[in-house]
């Protein structure tokens, strides 16, 4: 799994405010770790407007609509959650990914 992959994954099983559903997520943990571990990182993606930096950013369109990253609802989740690929974000799209995780992890 390559990070920067937007893959559909299930997301069921949560409640308000956690994102659920089967929906777009962007990969965001590191490709070395991905090839090893049973997990990958996730930033999910919702088709609902504005971009709101760093909560939410624009990062193309994947399913058929404009997508935003949404920033808090990274989490982990088991590879089997995965669905298939997408796509992948272009690097500016990776970069503004980065940037944002990082103004909103400190």
């Amino acid at each position: 799994m390559k990070r920067g992959t937007v893959v559909w994954v299930d997301l069921s099983d949560t409640s308000p405010p956690e994102m659920g559903k089967v929906r777009p997520g962007i990969i965001v943990s590191g490709t070395a770790h991905n090839d090893v571990l049973n997990t990958v990182v996730i930033v999910p993606t919702s088709s609902v407007a504005p971009e709101i930096w760093p909560l939410r950013v624009a990062v193309g369109n994947f399913s058929g609509k404009e997508s935003y990253a949404v920033i808090p609802g990274i989490r982990q989740v088991r590879k089997g959650r995965l669905r298939g690929p997408l796509g992948e974000l272009s690097p500016e799209h990776l970069a503004t990914i980065d940037g944002c995780l990082e103004a909103y992890l400190r």
